[in-house]
């Protein structure tokens, strides 16, 4: 046994260990059973890595795809993510500190942005609504930060973004697999779900329904169709780099599954976002016929098709338990959704998710623009002023992104969020052109497919897929601006790195 599989094999028992303790103390052993055999499939079996830094680099990503799934006992808002994210940021600081070239091929303008954002949300503070609102929201946009600043510091070169493509798209493909399951057994995980709090005073076919629907490792399906639209494109694109027939069938039979998964959650933002991706990547292989052929357009139209079909006939694969009554409760829940949007007349203040929303929407343009507050009401604070209106009942989240940004930072905030996004988006086109790369097309696709699934979530802030989207699209610009692949790898990135004395 060479001393790289000793290294492995301790990193493994350590893993196995700490997620053993957390699903026997929290009795979630379905989940902790799933993420060590996901550790181990993906380490061991699927990239063969013995580097502790790379296996650490995989298990930041899957922790982040297990969500909430994995807390530390009796205290639920402390995840397995949240230590693994630590030790890798540490771990980063310590090979950017021992090879200065790593901070010389992070993406400057990004780095400028968020030192930007982060001193702005810090003096927000001063007028901020509710204090311990702004200190928690920072600790959340710090842990943001520092994901996506690992994954830039990971992504220097190609072999490395080939990994991260690797990974992202097994971890997709497993909660396809697993909402599939749900769907068919008509159970959910043993995760938290949004409704816990409410479920038992719902009648009994509600619940009955909303067990039946997806959720995967996500806190509510809303989450989980935001998270298949916005890193589906990945699957996309993968298709035209696989060789392998097989992998192009499963890369296409999972994309089918992923639209049934959106259309049972009923998420209409999820869905229009998943249409969204379709149809860029559409016109993407209509614009390069020349170059993939004839065949090339066969896998869009596939799946502009599937998305067609899913939308009507999807809701048919459920598995609703039955009342006492016997009746038949399966319905097109996302098409009665699409109609009553023509029907339903719009109403500040009134019942219903999307007078709600309507509302939340009025009240902090209002608050922002007509009142003056050109500033925002402070990082995280727009959930305090939502509240304090008091016409949106117990719902105080934006479930709108540009909202959230608007009311925390203000005019300011979301202008340089724009510059941002459209940053991201404009560069990976570019350079997409340019080298004729299909995962910049992917990450400019999933950027699209954001704007519309980014108001599905309460707030996509804390949607850990909205990071690791943005993560890659930064890890895209960074690699593939590049003529060639010129980074070579020094002693900091074998195991020597990490011995202290």
């Amino acid at each position: 046994m060479t001393r790289e599989d000793v290294i492995r094999n301790i990193f493994l028992a350590i893993i196995f260990a700490i997620s053993g303790f957390l699903g026997i103390a929290n009795g979630s052993y379905i989940v902790s059973i799933m993420y060590i055999l996901t550790v181990v499939i993906l380490v061991v079996f699927i990239l063969k890595d013995k580097d502790l830094y790379n296996m650490f680099y995989t298990l930041l990503l899957i922790s982040a795809f297990y969500d909430y799934t994995l807390y530390v006992p009796r205290v639920q808002s402390v995840y397995l993510f949240h230590i693994v994210l630590g030790i890798f940021t540490l771990m980063s600081l310590f090979r950017i500190f021992k090879d200065r070239q790593i901070l010389m091929d992070l993406d400057r303008k990004v780095l400028a942005i968020y030192v930007l954002w982060f001193i702005y949300m810090c003096v927000s503070i001063i007028w901020s609504l509710n204090k311990s609102l702004s200190i928690k929201y920072i600790a959340i946009y710090l842990m943001m930060f520092a994901f996506i600043v690992n994954m830039m510091v990971y992504n220097i070169n190609r072999e490395r973004i080939k990994k991260t493509i690797t990974i992202l798209s097994s971890l997709i493909l497993l909660i396809i697999l697993i909402g599939f399951v749900e769907v068919i057994l008509g159970t959910q995980l043993p995760v938290k779900h949004y409704a816990d709090a409410f479920i038992e005073f719902l009648p009994k076919d509600q619940q009955n329904l909303i067990n039946a629907r997806p959720i995967a490792f996500s806190f509510n399906p809303n989450n989980l169709a935001a998270t298949l639209a916005i890193l589906l494109p990945i699957g996309f694109y993968a298709i035209y780099k696989f060789e392998n027939i097989f992998f192009k069938v499963v890369c296409i039979i999972a994309s089918i599954i992923a639209f049934s998964l959106i259309s049972i959650t009923t998420s209409r933002t999820g869905f229009v976002a998943a249409a969204f991706g379709v149809i860029v990547y559409l016109i993407y292989s209509v614009i390069n016929i020349k170059r993939i052929g004839l065949k090339g357009i066969v896998c869009p139209l596939i799946l502009v098709i599937s998305l067609f079909v899913a939308f009507k006939y999807s809701y048919m694969i459920m598995n609703i338990a039955q009342t006492e009554s016997g009746q038949e409760q399966k319905k097109n829940g996302l098409a009665d959704k699409l109609d009553a949007l023509g029907e339903q007349e719009i109403q500040e203040g009134g019942d219903g998710s999307l007078n709600v929303r309507w509302t939340i929407v009025s009240d902090v343009l209002r608050g922002t623009i007509k009142e003056k507050h050109y500033l925002g009401y402070g990082v995280g604070n727009v959930e305090q002023y939502i509240k304090n209106q008091g016409n949106t009942g117990n719902i105080y989240s934006p479930h709108c992104y540009p909202i959230e940004i608007l009311g925390d930072f203000g005019l300011p905030g979301l202008a340089l969020y724009g510059i941002y996004y459209l940053y991201l988006l404009i560069q990976n086109m570019i350079i997409g052109i340019k080298k004729k790369s299909p995962m910049c097309f992917a990450a400019a696709t999933g950027l699209i497919a954001f704007a519309p699934a980014s108001f599905g979530p309460s707030s996509i802030t804390y949607v850990f897929s909205y990071w690791m989207l943005m993560g890659f699209a930064v890890a895209c610009i960074q690699v593939y601006k590049k003529e060639s692949d010129e980074y070579k790898p020094t002693s900091s990135s074998s195991m020597k790195e990490y011995r202290i004395g």
